[in-house]
């Protein structure tokens, strides 16, 4: 069933972070752009709003300067359904906003009738073979994986957000001593779709993805140590949209330094200027990725490697990588004991 106008419509005077709340509410990967007299001005996708945030690093700006003002509309004069499925086939769009005569929306076209997204069968990897020596004790006695978190496991956290979002398809990297993990999933066998790749030696962050067959669809790979608040549909059309070989999910992370920092010449070493307690902003990679199956085709030959090896790789060869950024509240990380202990403890 086709969502109602209104709430695809978004002022000019939005911020980027009003602009994708209600992307996550709508289900759908664009949004009609009106003014204060709500006049069509164009569209804006979540793919323009994480170009503009990898430029600015500032989810507050305003959207007035990254919409697409030249995006497709039709009108009610000459609006037909076989123009509009023939448009949105060949420019990929997600909606074509339909105006009439005085430039105010009234309706809009989706050739599905329901929220773009993603199929069950992209492969979600989840690597769950790490030692979890950053929480010991507590991994003396539970994998990593099943470390409590607001009363269930974090792998569970984790299958529930791709689950949620008709991803089922789970393939689980473990080691020779995940004995308990496997008991314990075995036992959901009824609720989620997974197998396991075990690795009787360990083989790095990325090492397991030489015992995949070939794929046909991008596939992810995450982490087993942290949360995100994310939809992966985002991800994917992201990563599609961008034609990227790999795209890594990085968190904005700011950071107010408690000094004056000073601004040198560097070839003659004077003072150029001293700013007081500034804050600096950085992206954080947060163990989230998206893949295309031809990745497979350029892991390192080296049996034990990780994700940074496989990235140098893909660098060395200039394949293109893609970084998709989310807010810091949406990635909390359980890998070690203080941020365990903040995960724990956020609303």
């Amino acid at each position: 069933m086709s969502l109602p106008i209104k709430k695809l419509l978004i002022k000019k005077n939005s911020s980027l972070t009003d602009a994708l709340r209600q992307l996550g509410k709508t289900g759908l990967r664009c949004l009609i752009v009106i003014d204060n007299k709500n006049k069509y001005l164009g569209t804006i996708t979540d793919g323009d709003i994480r170009r503009e945030i990898l430029v600015n690093k500032d989810f507050r700006k305003k959207i007035n300067n990254v919409y697409n003002s030249k995006s497709t509309f039709l009108t009610t004069s000459n609006f037909n359904k076989s123009t509009a499925n023939k448009l949105i086939e060949k420019k990929s769009l997600a909606l074509i906003p339909i105006i009439d005569k005085n430039f105010k929306v009234v309706d809009y076209y989706n050739s599905f009738n329901s929220p773009h997204g993603i199929e069950e069968k992209n492969l979600v990897i989840v690597m769950a073979g790490g030692q979890g020596k950053r929480l010991q004790p507590f991994t003396s006695v539970l994998p990593k994986p099943l470390i409590p978190v607001k009363g269930k496991p974090v792998i569970i956290h984790i299958m529930n957000l791709f689950k949620s979002n008709r991803l089922n398809n789970f393939l689980i990297s473990i080691n020779k001593k995940s004995t308990v993990l496997k008991s314990y999933l075995n036992d959901l066998k009824s609720n989620y779709e997974f197998n396991f790749i075990e690795e009787k030696t360990p083989l790095g962050t990325a090492g397991a993805l030489k015992k995949l067959p070939q794929l046909k669809k991008p596939f992810f790979i995450v982490n087993c140590d942290n949360l995100f608040k994310i939809n992966p549909k985002d991800l994917l059309n992201f990563h599609s949209e961008n034609k990227n070989i790999l795209t890594l999910v990085a968190s904005i992370k700011n950071f107010n330094i408690p000094y004056g920092v000073c601004t040198l010449d560097k070839k003659k070493g004077r003072l150029l200027k001293m700013e007081e307690k500034p804050s600096q902003s950085v992206l954080a990679n947060t163990g989230f990725y998206v893949c295309a199956p031809n990745i497979l085709n350029y892991l390192p030959k080296k049996n034990r490697f990780g994700m940074n090896d496989l990235i140098n790789a893909l660098q060395k060869r200039r394949k293109k990588i893609g970084v998709f950024p989310i807010k810091d509240v949406e990635w909390q990380d359980t890998g070690n004991w203080p941020d365990y202990m903040k995960t724990i403890l956020r609303k």
